[in-house]
């Protein structure tokens, strides 16, 4: 789940707001979320996203105040493992988790080390241009708690507060978190005797829709909400138009050729042809097979998608029938298939790193 850019731009949207920002930095046993979840608090008490199914917000919102009068981030625990202690945590929850959560103060134009070196905005920008970032922030107590470095995945330094010395030294574990790819870690760092926590930021995932009918509908409206970044491609204005598709990222009035002279589809995008046109659908593919994104699926039939292609070893590549198997019927169930499909596909890394099954529905 990549709801982070849902909390960052309601961050936007309240400039002049400050915030706290709660992130699930470790869990051990079993837990409603994972590792990186985020949900932001307001002063008024009010939140944004959520971390676990409702057992915690509302202390977290307690702690909350806290950070925000004081302005300090502090570390608090959870241990939902225990049913027997009436002072425990984990009175009548029925999980086996024990959960570390971070809160921080933040604000879209405020930096508790240095006022020039803003987080937020160069993050927003970042990941608007499709970069995948990371963030180091040192959790040590002292006038540098808070100070941040901001960088690609491939090292390049984009903005921060540590200082060059600091810098310096943590870029080989920048790229060993890189690599590795949690959403977040934290990792104690002996040259800098400290703790220091490392956050992974993705960019949306991409979806293009060729073909605007009726059906498409639900299928956008559902894939906004799972934070797919979407964009419809259909050349009736009548049709392809935010009357039907008010969720859509980008609406394209364009022809299959026009759009590919133009338009390049990134290699990690997701791409669903459902354009009710055997000819229209046989120009997409033969685009789109020369370099296959991440996912590529087409509405109809196995045999149908046979006969669209001439090198029947392309089939690899091509997801047909889309959506999984759950006997949908309709333009809802079959939205649902299909972005059941989708989250299968995206979360597949998650799954093979994550050793402990998410279990917990409170």
């Amino acid at each position: 789940m990549n709801d982070f850019s849902r909390l960052l731009d309601r961050l936007e949207k309240d400039k002049e707001k400050m915030f706290a920002m709660a992130t699930i930095i470790r869990v051990d046993g079993s837990a409603y979320r994972r590792e990186g979840a985020k949900m932001l608090i307001g002063r008024d008490g009010s939140y944004y996203g959520t971390i676990s199914a409702g057992c915690l917000e509302e202390d977290l919102i307690h702690q909350s105040m806290h950070v925000l009068e004081s302005y300090q981030p502090k570390i608090v625990k959870y241990d939902l493992r225990s049913e027997d202690d009436d002072l425990s945590w984990g009175q009548g929850a029925g999980c086996d988790g024990n959960i570390e959560i971070y809160i921080e103060p933040i604000g879209w134009e405020w930096n508790q080390i240095n006022q020039s070196t803003l987080l937020w905005p160069h993050i927003y920008e970042q990941l608007e241009q499709g970069q995948t970032l990371v963030t180091v922030k040192c959790m040590k107590e002292g006038d540098r708690q808070g100070a941040f470095i901001l960088s690609s995945t491939d090292g390049r330094m984009i903005g921060g507060s540590l200082g060059q010395d600091v810098e310096y030294t943590l870029i080989p574990y920048i790229h060993q978190f890189s690599i590795s790819r949690p959403k977040v870690k934290l990792m104690y760092i002996e040259e800098l005797k400290g703790d220091y926590l490392f956050e992974l930021y993705l960019p949306q995932d991409k979806l293009f829709i060729f073909g605007a009918g009726p059906d498409a509908e639900p299928l956008v409206e559902l894939a906004s909400k799972l934070d797919f970044s979407v964009t419809v491609i259909d050349p009736r204005s009548s049709r392809c138009s935010e009357d039907f598709f008010p969720k859509a990222d980008c609406l394209i009035n364009e022809h299959p050729e026009s759009f590919f002279n133009r338009f390049e589809i990134p290699y990690n995008s997701y791409v669903l042809i459902m354009t009710h046109n055997f000819n229209r659908d046989q120009i997409i593919l033969e685009y789109l097979l020369q370099a296959p994104p991440k996912y590529l699926g087409v509405l109809g039939p196995k045999r149908r998608t046979k006969r669209l292609v001439n090198d029947k070893t392309s089939l690899s590549f091509i997801h047909s029938p889309i959506g999984l198997s759950i006997g949908a019927e309709g333009p809802e169930e079959i939205s649902i298939s299909v972005l059941a499909e989708l989250i299968k596909i995206r979360n597949q890394s998650a799954f093979n790193q994550t050793s402990q099954p998410v279990e917990c529905w409170i």
